[in-house]
């Protein structure tokens, strides 16, 4: 069967129009009519009925047209490998991730990556919420996603990338400000709020509440919103992972729980399980699976400056 052909009938069948599909494919129409004929030939069953001035699929013919899209997309796909492994490491790698790793642990893996790989793969970066990048991921809207572990996803694959630590903060006048460390229990009595319920790290949290008969007010998304609200309010106190997001207030203390393990919150490297994959993001996965993040590049509490 002639691939050429296979073009030919997908370009006639999204156009539905001999003449304008011949322009588009840049050959006489004579040439297109004698190759659909072909194709009908050997195949047995018409593809096309005439329709006014153009034609349309007759339902052998859409059913066939499905296959051969998928069918010549796959044969790209290889061409693409091929033209790969014979040329520089080149190609696009659409990455999606949550914040709290955007202004750290990211930047250093693509700097890693870029060492080794150099500059010639365009590298595209989103950013969301653990959930709807796990579901873009499913969507094939991301080749791979940063993100919280989601229940339930057997076709995806988590790998851990990095943790990060679950820490109190408040206003430098809250009277626990200038504590060194803090035991949950220490902070009965206090306002405390934390993320919303139904997020991953929400459900985390909600955990360690339980655990210590912890009330909370649990609305908040992310760490910036929190911690604009405790900044500005010295009778709160916020429960929160230690990311990026927290150090643009300087108008907060710090403080490190004594009783929750420094990696509370662990993020994850989430990819398709079976899924074709060009070069570039095999790459990128392969490199990331083994990257160790160079100190200072995740947020802890052993930094002065995060501690003051």
């Amino acid at each position: 069967m002639n691939l050429s052909h296979l073009r030919y009938f997908v370009k006639l069948a999204e156009l539905q129009h001999y003449a304008q599909a011949a322009r588009d494919l840049y050959i006489t129409q004579p040439s297109l009519t004698h190759a659909i004929k072909a194709l009908e030939a050997e195949l047995g069953a018409p593809l096309f009925q005439r329709q006014g001035r153009g034609v349309r699929l007759t339902r052998f013919g859409s059913e066939f047209n499905e296959c051969v899209k998928r069918g010549l997309q796959e044969i790209d796909r290889g061409i693409e490998l091929a033209r790969e492994y014979n040329d520089d490491l080149v190609g696009v790698i659409n990455v999606g991730a949550i914040f709290t790793v955007q202004g750290d642990y990211l930047p250093s893996l693509i700097k890693a990556y870029r060492a080794v790989y150099g500059s010639g793969v365009k590298i595209n970066m989103f950013q969301g919420f653990s959930l709807p990048l796990i579901e873009g991921l499913e969507r094939d809207d991301y080749d791979v996603v940063f993100a919280a572990k989601a229940p339930n996803k057997p076709d995806l694959c988590f790998e851990h990338a990095v943790s990060h630590e679950l820490v109190a903060f408040m206003s430098k006048d809250h009277p626990l400000a200038n504590r060194s460390s803090l035991s949950l229990d220490e902070l009965h009595g206090y306002t405390v709020c934390t993320y919303r319920t139904g997020t991953p790290i929400g459900e985390e949290v909600d955990e360690v509440l339980a655990e210590y008969d912890l009330p909370a007010v649990r609305e908040y998304e992310d760490e910036i919103t929190m911690g604009g609200m405790v900044a500005s309010d010295p009778t709160l106190c916020g429960l929160a992972t230690l990311s990026i997001g927290l150090k643009s207030f300087s108008g907060i203390s710090i403080v490190p729980l004594r009783d929750v393990p420094r990696d509370f919150h662990r993020i994850y490297m989430v990819y398709k399980r079976d899924k074709f994959r060009s070069r570039a993001v095999e790459s990128f996965l392969e490199l990331a699976a083994d990257f160790t993040p160079p100190p200072g590049a995740v947020p802890s509490t052993e930094e002065p400056i995060l501690s003051s």
